[in-house]
């Protein structure tokens, strides 16, 4: 009857922690995938800005070059200053 009793509670015992390690596993296995969710998502977040940098940039340089060349349809003046921008606008693309 003892041996019986013994082996019930050794059931019992290891039901409970069973159950906890369960319990715990389902709590704590969310937030690791938030985790990696998150620092995937830090890496995407980090691409789009140098992204949107780049974008910037040439925007800016496209202007500069759009403002030459209006220049110097009204003047007809500026090469200089248009082939300055052409060689900045040129080394931007190389570059990238």
């Amino acid at each position: 009857m003892e041996f019986i009793s013994t082996i019930l509670s050794i059931c019992g015992a290891v039901s409970i922690v069973g159950g906890a390690g369960a319990i715990v596993v389902k709590v704590i296995k969310p937030a690791f995938l938030l985790t990696k969710r998150v620092s995937q998502l830090e890496v995407y977040n980090e691409k789009d800005y140098k992204r949107l940098q780049s974008l910037e940039e040439m925007q800016k340089q496209q202007s500069k070059c759009l403002a030459a060349m209006l220049n110097h349809e009204i003047t007809g003046n500026g090469i200089e200053s248009m082939k300055k921008i052409r060689d900045e606008l040129l080394e931007s693309i190389i570059d990238k």
